[in-house]
């Protein structure tokens, strides 16, 4: 399986949130959760498969 890691920062570089996941559509769900109250997101997106 693919999966890949992403790190949430907000536009200061504050850490918000991390993980990894499979499932494009989860990814999608989760970040626009914290974008409702942080918009200024960066996302970063890693290849996590091992």
């Amino acid at each position: 399986m693919d999966f890949i890691r992403y790190r949430v920062v907000d536009e200061d570089g504050t850490f918000l949130d991390e993980f990894t996941t499979n499932s494009p559509d989860f990814a999608a769900e989760r970040i626009d959760r914290i974008r409702k109250h942080r918009p200024g997101l960066t996302v970063t997106e890693t290849d996590d498969s091992h």
